[in-house]
């Protein structure tokens, strides 16, 4: 298996918890209704790291 850096599995556990935790449905009838729940997945996401960050931030 070849080497990998730290920021890569960095990306995968933000994956992870988007494709598990944000995306549980999977029903979507439409290419529009799929990007769309991706878009609010990675959102959550993204809300999420910015929050962590921010009380992170504060406890130091």
């Amino acid at each position: 298996m070849p080497p990998r850096s730290p920021e890569l599995n960095d990306i995968e556990l933000v994956w992870r918890q988007a494709k598990y935790q944000d995306y549980p449905q999977r029903a979507q009838t439409s290419i529009d209704a799929i990007g769309e729940a991706v878009d609010r997945a990675m959102t959550r996401q993204r809300d999420r790291i910015r929050q962590s960050a921010t009380n992170f931030t504060r406890a130091a």
